[in-house]
This record gives structure tokens, sequence and C-alpha cells, in this order.
């Protein structure tokens, strides 16, 4: 169970840090963005998700054991938050525009219906957010068994 949850840590902080830096439209559009923004946001989930990898792989005692228990389900709330709730919710969407989304993932491919000036969860961040929860599961089930 434990290498298992290091590689799920491992294929998200990869699969997030190639995506944030490989163009590969239809799946991202990243060609817009700026050189600052791919940097913030790289280097912030790197960080946040490198610690978490680091810690499975480090040991399993003090903050190297909460660390990944706690970072995990933050992150994915964060993820419903910006993708999920909008998505279900159109005046918790008009409420919470941190984002030009028409700019950044109108044009990416999907696999939810998308209606215009809805923001919908694009098919990169689906399997994102799916492996979010994957891990999540795994982490939980290798840290308190």
């Amino acid at each position: 169970m434990h290498s298992v949850a290091i590689a799920l840590a491992a294929f998200l902080l990869i699969y997030h840090q190639a995506t944030s830096w490989i163009p590969l439209f239809p799946w991202n559009d990243i060609v817009h963005l700026s050189l600052k923004d791919k940097i913030a946001e790289a280097s912030l989930n790197g960080l946040l998700m490198g610690t978490g990898l680091i810690c499975l792989i480090v040991g399993n005692s003090g903050f190297t054991h909460w660390y990944p228990l706690i970072y995990y389900p933050f992150l994915f709330v964060g993820e419903c938050v910006d993708w999920w709730i909008p998505y279900f919710s159109p005046t918790f969407a008009k409420a919470r525009k941190i984002w030009d989304y028409e700019s950044r993932y109108a044009r990416t491919f999907k696999f939810l219906p998308h209606q215009a000036a809805q923001r919908t969860p694009d098919a990169n961040h689906t399997v994102l957010h799916l492996a979010t929860v994957a891990t999540i599961v795994i982490v939980y089930l290798d840290r308190l068994t």
C-alpha cells in the first residue's frame, strides 16, 4: 500500500507539472499564459505536492505523518471550490470569478457538457481531480492502518 501511495503522489506531482509547462492543446490551453503565471502555478503546487511526496517517502511520524493526511484533502477542497461547485452552481460561479475561464479553459477538451458562460471542468482537470481522490484514499489507507 505504501508504494502505491508514493506512486500516486508522484503521478499527481508529475502530471500537474507537465500540464502546467507543456502545451498539449486541446488537453490544456497554456499557450496564452504568461511565464509569470506558469511559474506561479507550477512553483506553488510543486512545492505543496512535492512536500506531500517527500513526506510519504521519508517517514511516518510527526510532520511527515500528518502533512499528507491534511494536504491532499485540502487540495481536493480547493479543486472543488474552483471547478465542481461552480459547475453545479451558476450562482456560486458568478460570485467566484477569480480567473478568466473563457480565455484559459473554454477551448479545452471536456468530458462533461459545456454551456456558454458556465465554468466546466475540462478533461485535464477531471483527470487531475480523480488522481487527487485516489491519492487521498490510498494515503489514508497507508497512514491510518
